[in-house]
């Protein structure tokens, strides 16, 4: 398993620089943290633990990091969420100069060093962490392919800011709609099929998007002798491996390379991987996609 190698992890009190909307319901949300917080790699995430506002918000949100950029004293990090729970929608009435406590950043990113032809692959709001991808391949110097795909254009959440981010670095914008109102109509893997032989091999596909969408990306790729890294979704409450609520399926292939004398606890065992450390970045032969939900 070829993953980015995830950062020393720190807690600290993070203050609210500004929230706007982001298209078809959606937020992004800049949060300043100091400067001992380490800086973040695409496809990491950060546990925002909000202020006791409610008694029922008592778990810290898990958070793709969507973007960094450097400050004064510090680092401001992006977030890409939709309100739709108690959490988030609490998270939601926070304002400039509020606070949250932020842990991270936790797990494995993409690993955007792989040499290859990058493709970035995105569903829905799955777009966040391959908009931070996009940019750190730029600082590469490296031009990516993205494929971004959704069920109608207004849920192309970010297009705006996908379009600038590559005419910058003179890659690539593909476009699929379940209902055909933008780009090609049918899925990302219908993109894919009709631009993906062109490609120089390598190919290195990297994706976040709904489990269904990853699960067919990730067969495809593995019929084509591709590699592909799929950030995955569960539910974490600690984001550190502790409370074991965020399990994947490992494959067969896994569980075999799998030696519990060299394997910290943290990481799972031989049937499951944690998504929180494990991930959430996984190589598409480390999970079985026929018991992933």
């Amino acid at each position: 398993m070829t993953v980015a190698t995830p950062a020393r992890w720190v807690q600290a009190r993070g203050t609210i620089l500004s929230q706007r909307d982001y298209g078809a319901g959606h937020r992004w949300l800049d949060v300043a943290v100091p400067e001992h917080v380490p800086a973040p790699a695409a496809g990491q995430f950060m546990q925002l633990l909000l202020p006791p506002v409610s008694s029922a918000v008592l778990l810290p949100r898990p958070m793709s990091v969507a973007g960094v950029r450097a400050r004064r004293s510090g680092r401001t990090v992006g977030f890409l969420y939709a309100p739709v729970g108690t959490g988030t929608l609490a998270l939601a009435r926070l304002g400039a100069g509020d606070t949250v406590d932020v842990l991270g950043p936790l797990g494995h990113g993409y690993p955007l060093d792989e040499p290859g032809t990058p493709v970035l692959v995105a569903g829905g709001r799955g777009v966040a962490p391959l908009l931070f991808a996009a940019a750190t391949l730029a600082q590469a110097g490296r031009r990516p392919e993205f494929v971004f795909g959704a069920r109608s254009s207004p849920y192309l959440i970010g297009l705006a800011d996908a379009r600038r981010q590559l005419a910058r670095m003179r890659g690539r914008l593909h476009l699929a709609t379940d209902d055909g109102t933008r780009g090609t109509r049918g899925t990302v893997l219908d993109v894919l099929d009709a631009f993906a032989p062109s490609l120089r091999a390598p190919v290195v596909i990297h994706a976040c998007g709904p489990h269904g969408m990853l699960k067919a990306l990730a067969l495809w790729a593995m019929r084509r002798g591709f590699r592909a890294h799929l950030a995955m979704e569960s539910v974490m409450a600690c984001g550190t491996g502790v409370c074991r609520g965020c399990p994947l399926p490992r494959s067969a292939e896994a569980r075999a390379a799998f030696d519990p004398d060299v394997t910290p606890s943290l990481y799972g065992n031989r049937e499951f991987a944690m998504c929180c450390t494990d991930g959430p970045v996984f190589e598409a032969h480390d999970l079985d996609w026929e018991r992933v939900e």
